[in-house]
């Protein structure tokens, strides 16, 4: 169960980095382009490891480690957002005008 816990903090770390990166995108750094790729990394890699821990998870009992683990996709669908609104952001041009 150690490693399931584990997992999931780690989880929750790489979502708490895709999603501070993609902040730092949408500010207007210098790196925005290679701080999308970075994030996208980061994004994929969260995916790889949901994906592991729904084979741990899949025979647990444990309504914790499952909630948890719902709560990891959300956050991974959220910076999938955050992503879109940055790579949008970041090409000139394709901002959307304010309508009064």
């Amino acid at each position: 169960m150690n490693r399931i816990q584990y997992g999931l903090a780690a989880l929750a770390v790489c979502g708490l980095i895709a999603g501070g990166m993609t902040g730092v995108a949408v500010a207007g750094n210098a790196h925005v382009k290679e701080t999308i790729a970075h994030a996208k990394e980061g994004v994929a890699h969260t995916k790889e490891a949901i994906a592991h821990l729904e084979e741990a998870v899949k025979s647990s009992v444990d309504t914790h480690a499952k909630e948890a683990l719902e709560h990891a996709k959300e956050a991974v669908k959220h910076a999938e957002e955050s992503l879109a609104h940055a790579e949008q952001a970041e090409k000139p041009g394709k901002a959307k005008k304010k309508s009064k």
